[in-house]
């Protein structure tokens, strides 16, 4: 598979939804350290390439979850060697 070039910030948003399971904007936000117009255009362009998939957040309805779809999460090592490094260390 070609490799895919990710948006400034969107490796940083995969690792967080990696690790939290799904999240809104604003926890996303809370999450990394990069500016709020970075982490918008991050999960935009993300949505668009089908990395990540978005459902209601049905108890705000004002908002939506953002996960990664399952079927694309193998295709990035940064993921696979950082689950290894965190069950070496448990």
């Amino acid at each position: 598979m070609k490799k895919r070039k990710l948006p400034r910030g969107g490796e940083n948003i995969i690792k967080v939804l990696d690790i939290g399971g799904p999240m809104t904007q604003k926890q996303i936000l809370g999450s990394v350290d990069q500016p709020e117009r970075t982490v918008r255009y991050g999960i935009r362009r993300l949505l668009e390439k089908g990395i990540l998939k978005k459902m209601s957040n049905l108890s705000d309805m004002r908002s939506v979850f953002y996960f990664l779809d399952p079927a694309i999460r193998d295709n990035f090592d940064f993921l696979v060697d950082e689950k290894v490094k965190v069950s070496q260390e448990a």
